[in-house]
């Protein structure tokens, strides 16, 4: 929940910002398509994770995760097209867009103590049943590991998960059972889900290989296996071009120049400074990935 909170903020923050600049492109949180809470999430996490980066490190981050989805540079952004216009090494950004990785960065790092929501609710059971006298019934506490029934109840007719990540479809009125922590997670919208029928729950199958949901063509368990394995693949090609970055960082000339040679066939003229052809080098990682 924090960092779905700190997320919002950010947004918040960085449309004020770009209003400031004159350009009201920028919706609200609500109106926010998908793929860009997505990525205002996975900043947030990335600060979290990483609380030395910097902001030339967060914008790194944000267009790795951009180019691996697709994008490429463009005068405008247009998500049809997947263009960009901040899809391009940080040095080359113009002042006002480097601004926005500060704000970002301020942002997370003001709000990160905050007390998460399911921390704070097992902290208030687990004081509450220290209060609890001796044979008196104890409050229950949040589900635990098992299961919980959520039913879409949104206004579209259909919906598709991509800000948790999981990648699950419902249509209206649909009940899924799934893991608690997950089911958690699309409670904390009530204008879109709310639990559904225990009874779900119990009547699916003990068999462990089997897809454990309310109706046997349920395919939710299938559903949240792949989106995982999709976010794992992706986090595995971040983490490498990451390193690999880092790498760049500490090379001499002659490894540059012979890094470039090797895997994307450029001439490197080192003449340059080494941070020069450390941005070049960067920027072939950037437009054509790790090779």
């Amino acid at each position: 929940m924090k960092v779905l909170v700190i997320a919002k903020v950010a947004h918040a923050i960085n449309a004020a910002f770009c209003l400031s600049l004159g350009d009201d492109s920028q919706p609200t949180w609500d109106d926010a398509p998908e793929w860009q809470q997505k990525s205002a999430i996975a900043g947030v996490e990335m600060h979290l994770a990483n609380p030395d980066a910097t902001p030339e490190q967060s914008h790194e981050s944000w267009l790795a995760r951009k180019v691996a989805d697709g994008w490429v540079y463009g005068e405008v952004k247009d998500a049809e097209k997947k263009t960009h216009p901040c899809c391009r090494p940080y040095d080359e950004l113009p002042p006002e867009q480097k601004s926005k990785d500060y704000l970002f960065r301020a942002t997370v790092h003001a709000l990160k103590d905050l007390p998460d929501a399911d921390e704070a609710a097992a902290t208030a059971v687990a004081a509450a049943l220290a209060k609890v006298p001796a044979g008196q019934a104890a409050p229950s506490a949040p589900a635990g590991p098992g299961k919980i029934v959520v039913v879409y109840i949104g206004r579209k007719p259909a919906y598709t998960d991509h800000l948790y990540g999981t990648g699950l479809s419902f249509t209206r009125g649909q009940e899924r059972a799934m893991p608690a922590d997950i089911a958690r997670k699309f409670l904390r919208h009530p204008d879109m889900f709310e639990e559904g029928s225990a009874k779900a729950v119990a009547d699916a199958p003990a068999q462990p290989d089997k897809v454990e949901d309310k109706d046997e063509d349920d395919d939710t368990t299938r559903q949240l296996a792949a989106a995982k394995k999709l976010e794992d693949e992706s986090r595995e090609k971040e983490n490498r071009i990451l390193d690999l970055k880092q790498q760049i960082n500490i090379m001499t000339k002659d490894s540059l120049a012979e890094y470039a040679m090797t895997n994307y066939k450029q001439n490197l003229d080192k003449r340059k400074s080494v941070a020069e052809l450390r941005q070049a080098v960067t920027g072939m990682i950037d437009q054509y990935g790790v090779v």
